[in-house]
């Protein structure tokens, strides 16, 4: 039996499906959905990834072509997989495809940033999370030990994390192109992880205008503050002081933000980096503000010609490793490692 044998991809991305629907199907947490997806025979194995581009479930199964992705939708609780029913722009990669696709996302080649930062973490964190929730076995730990190993030799090739390639650096980018608000008053950016990491990294060799972050983990968002010379708002108190800036940015993953509060005043531009969003709230109490999603960004990320050379490197280097999957063996699982970074 082939090592590829019964593996496949079930996902939506940034290229054809809309963001409000993958809010929908990243809303509901992976990890807690996998062993109900498992124990009602959508699939043998799962790791669930969502990020700011794509939702996609990886799995095993018997079944072959349309009939996986009735199994896993009828597998979820009902209003997931009624949405997984009927998304626009949902694909279906089995065997070998679905091992070039993941390869392909976890070096960059299928991010709305070609080649960002970020990605290759995000998909070792999805195989992790799923094994620490019961949902992996040889199948997958074959699947993401290669894929990764392959993504990393094609990072390295294609001169891919030189620099700062991430949805925060475009965002940063995006901000100064638009003239970044009143210059007089602060940006409040919300988060302290990698996405926001790379947003005031950007920012900072662009504007110099005050920077306030906030974040639920106060000693992350201490600690970046520190780093980049702004000021920290606790996080009780970032509402408030939404009144006082120019521009809020959001790095934040988890939803729509509460927002109770009332202001004269308030943001020129509202950027809201999660999936699912989570300042719809304040777009509603500030509907003046320009507002920019990841749907308005991805417009203005267009691959530029010098990067079409590190392309074709990256993908000389996965055919590679391809061939060298298709015709391998699947690792042990019992004393094998988590993927490695």
């Amino acid at each position: 039996m082939s090592i590829s044998d019964g593996i496949f991809c079930l996902g939506v991305d940034h290229h054809a499906t809309p963001l409000g629907v993958r809010e929908v199907l990243a809303s509901s947490s992976g990890d807690r959905w996998i062993p109900h997806l498992i124990e009602h025979g959508g699939a043998a194995e799962v790791v669930f990834l969502s990020t700011c581009n794509r939702v996609e479930i990886y799995g095993r199964s018997e079944s072959r072509g349309p009939a996986i992705v009735s199994d896993v939708a009828r597998s979820m609780p009902l209003e997931l997989g009624n949405a997984w029913r009927e998304a626009r722009g949902v694909y279906l990669h089995e065997g070998i495809a679905c091992w070039r696709h993941l390869a392909e996302v976890a070096t960059g080649l299928r991010s709305m940033v070609v080649g960002e930062g970020e990605i290759l973490a995000q998909v070792r964190q999805a195989y992790a999370g799923s094994r620490n929730a019961g949902g992996t076995g040889r199948s997958m730990h074959a699947l993401f030990q290669s894929g990764l190993r392959a993504a990393r030799a094609a990072r390295a090739v294609a001169g891919f994390g030189q620099g700062d390639a991430s949805v925060g650096r475009l965002a940063a980018e995006a901000l100064e192109e638009m003239g970044g608000g009143g210059e007089s008053r602060p940006l409040l950016l919300l988060g302290s992880g990698l996405t926001a990491r790379s947003f005031v990294s950007a920012y900072r060799n662009l504007s110099e205008r005050p920077l306030w972050i906030s974040s639920r983990s106060a000693e992350r968002a201490g600690t970046l503050a520190a780093e980049f010379h702004a000021h920290q708002v606790e996080w009780g108190n970032w509402p408030r002081s939404v009144a006082d800036v120019s521009v809020v940015v959001s790095a934040l993953a988890g939803g729509e933000l509460p927002w109770s509060e009332t202001s004269h005043g308030g943001p020129d531009i509202l950027m809201d980096l999660g999936v699912p969003r989570t300042l719809t709230a304040l777009q509603r109490s500030f509907p003046r503000a320009t507002w920019v999603d990841l749907e308005e960004l991805a417009r203005r990320s267009e691959i530029k010609p010098e990067s079409l050379q590190a392309i074709h490197r990256a993908e000389e280097v996965l055919r590679r490793h391809e061939s060298i999957f298709a015709v391998g063996r699947s690792p042990s699982v019992e004393g094998s490692r988590v993927v490695e970074g």
